[in-house]
């Protein structure tokens, strides 16, 4: 577990494309819940900004955010970013604190 890698992706939508986002999000998570390197991989729905969401992956390894990242159906939601997000996406890497 020392080598997984805890992202969170904030997807801010244009309100005209928030339905056309949320069914992408939700096939881009079917996809890669696929992919062997995934350990969890969630949508979210910010509750008091419709048109926000949150990604929040775990994955086994830098490999496999790499190999993630080369997909052809992450491509293709990132190559739309400029028509359908407010903002570009950008990953905040995470490290989980215990007690």
């Amino acid at each position: 577990m020392e080598n997984q890698l805890t992202l969170v992706v904030p997807i801010k939508t244009k309100s005209e494309h928030r339905s056309e986002v949320r069914r992408l999000l939700l096939d881009l998570a079917q996809q890669t819940r696929k992919e062997a390197g995934n350990v969890k991989y969630l949508i979210h729905e910010v509750a008091d900004h419709p048109n926000e969401f949150l990604i929040y992956e775990v994955w086994k390894n830098q490999e496999a955010l790499a190999f993630h990242m080369q997909q052809p159906y992450l491509i293709k939601f990132l190559e739309a970013e400029s028509k359908l997000l407010r903002e570009s996406v950008k990953a905040t890497f995470c490290k989980e604190i215990q007690a």
